[in-house]
């Protein structure tokens, strides 16, 4: 079925292929990937380091949570119930504590520390 039968033509935009797919990451808010058929999606893995919320079917590897911030759902779920998730998750607490061995200023520190041991 065609997009525009659909009739969501104008809710779909086609970017092609892209190098700068880490920009697209930092406008969105969560990440939704309701396949039906996957095993460990680089996409779902991608949007996790860059700091989203995920919510992945169930069809996916638990391998594919790599962060405390993703959440796997029936893929049998109703799309009320994908919803709710999806909104539970926007508006979650949840932080990205596990990256911060790869921010620069926590690096900084530690690296500080280090040099300062080694002249005690």
């Amino acid at each position: 079925m065609e997009k525009k039968e659909q009739r969501i033509q104008d809710n779909i935009l086609f970017l092609g292929n892209r190098d700068d797919v880490y920009r697209l990451y930092q406008a969105m808010d969560v990440f939704v990937l309701p396949s039906r058929y996957e095993g460990l999606p680089v996409v779902g893995v991608e949007a996790q380091a860059a700091g989203l919320l995920c919510v992945l079917s169930d069809k996916m590897t638990e391998e594919t949570k790599m962060t405390g911030n993703a959440d796997f759902l029936r893929i049998e779920h109703s799309v009320n119930e994908w919803a709710e998730k999806i909104e539970s998750n926007m508006f979650s607490k949840r932080t990205a504590n596990h990256l911060d061995k790869y921010d620069i200023s926590v690096q900084a520190c530690e690296l500080e520390n280090y040099y300062i041991s080694l002249f005690k």
